[in-house]
């Protein structure tokens, strides 16, 4: 009896140093609570104003007309980079009120990491700078590669561009990692050697591939004056009429069929030219 009598007063006296604690804290932690509310409704209200202000000045168009809405896309679909810019707007404010918050309840911890948080921003901020801005470079490059491509009749002209932007894509992250403190030492070392292997298979593969289609583009640009349509010509066995020139070929028409004949063997060969069209009689004279 006298040990149940012993544990009941140590409860009382338990509750009774906690309950003061909690009741004398309690005031503070409303005020916080008050605080953390209206500094969230503010900062609602702020990320309302930016996002409208940024509308108002077609900021989503001007994104569009550097294609980073396309990136914007990737991450998640219908994202406006207005909306992006407000609720980061919304997220800055809502760090100062949690900061704020904690630091009127004690709560070093918070407030110290808030605070490394708040330090470490400007160098993220770069570090995001510098990828988007790669990351639009690389596009542009990427579309300049498919148009040069295209232009000379490459075949995969689109699959050489994606390479070339995957390629750049890769070595602007690893740079906007370091530029974010991050040590991607053995991430470089390993795609160096990864990207090192795929280029030389690739250039090898390609190469052999492609050295007829080569020598077929080399042949048509120092054959370009010397063959025309309208030309009658004879190589080897085969007569006809040219009624097509492109990139790589030479097409025929015999009168009973059409034969293209690949442009280096214009070059490599013995032409007979039959017949001049008339327009190219009058330029020479």
């Amino acid at each position: 009896m006298d040990n149940l009598a012993s544990l009941s007063d140590k409860l009382l006296n338990s509750f009774a140093k906690y309950g003061g604690t909690i009741v004398d804290y309690l005031p503070n932690l409303l005020v916080a609570i008050l605080l953390f509310v209206v500094g969230w409704l503010i900062a609602k209200l702020i990320a309302r104003i930016v996002k409208k202000a940024l509308m108002a000045m077609s900021f989503d168009e001007l994104i569009k007309k550097v294609n980073l809405d396309k990136m914007l896309a990737k991450i998640k679909p219908d994202i406006s980079a207005s909306a992006v810019l407000s609720k980061l707007v919304y997220w800055l404010i809502m760090l100062v009120v949690i900061t704020a918050m904690a630091d009127f309840l004690g709560w070093d911890m918070v407030t110290n990491g808030i605070a490394s948080l708040f330090a470490y921003l400007p160098t993220l901020f770069v570090a995001l700078l510098l990828f988007i801005i790669g990351v639009y470079i690389a596009d542009l490059v990427k579309n300049m590669v498919y148009t040069a491509a295209n232009s000379i009749g490459i075949s995969g002209a689109m699959a050489i561009a994606n390479i070339v932007y995957y390629i750049l894509f890769i070595f602007i992250a690893i740079t906007a990692l370091n530029q974010a403190g991050v040590d991607t030492s053995i991430i470089t070392s390993n795609v160096t050697i990864i990207l090192g292997s795929i280029l030389l298979a690739f250039a090898l593969s390609y190469g052999i591939a492609s050295r007829n289609l080569v020598s077929n583009l080399l042949s048509s640009y120092y054959g370009k004056g010397k063959f025309v349509a309208g030309q009658r010509i004879r190589i080897d066995d085969i007569e006809g009429e040219i009624i097509k020139i492109d990139s790589i070929s030479v097409t025929l028409s015999t009168g009973t069929s059409k034969i293209v004949i690949p442009s280096k063997n214009l070059i490599e060969g013995t032409v007979e030219i039959l017949f001049e069209p008339e327009f190219n009689e009058e330029e020479s004279d």
